[in-house]
């Protein structure tokens, strides 16, 4: 069963270009050593990305009706936030006070969520047919 779907795709470049435009906020108040930019750009990336993830994770379900629990949007999440951010640091458009090595840490912590998250995956998928929710085939 096709698990990459239009709006799954959606979602990714809306978080590519989300993160993009976080990572700069974050490393300009940063630099500029100014807690309200650094919390003002994290809470509206935060509601941003929640926005969009219920958004187009609505659209997915009504497209493909797969029970993966938002595993796949999770996922998604992970490697574009933790893959630009490693790469903006790497590439040297950080702030001069940002560290590889912190970011580095968050990839690995939020891999121990995803982790536990691809357990409650595995499970649903255990009560499940081809990916489709049992009782929803029944009914």
């Amino acid at each position: 069963m096709k698990t990459i779907t239009p709006y799954l795709l959606k979602f990714a470049l809306t978080a590519t270009v989300l993160t993009i435009i976080f990572r700069y906020f974050l490393s300009y108040g940063i630099d500029d050593q100014s807690g309200i930019i650094i919390g003002v750009s994290a809470a509206t990336y935060g509601l941003l990305m929640f926005a969009s993830g219920w958004y187009f994770g609505q659209k997915d379900g009504e497209y493909l009706p797969i029970y993966d629990v938002g595993f796949r949007f999770h996922l998604t999440t992970y490697l574009i936030h933790n893959g630009i951010s490693l790469l903006w640091i790497g590439l040297g458009f950080g702030s001069k006070y940002e560290n590889l090595n912190v970011s580095i840490m968050v990839a690995v912590y939020w891999g121990i969520l995803l982790l536990l998250h691809s357990v409650f995956f595995l499970r649903a998928n255990k009560n499940s047919i081809n990916n489709l929710d049992k009782e929803d085939l029944f009914e």
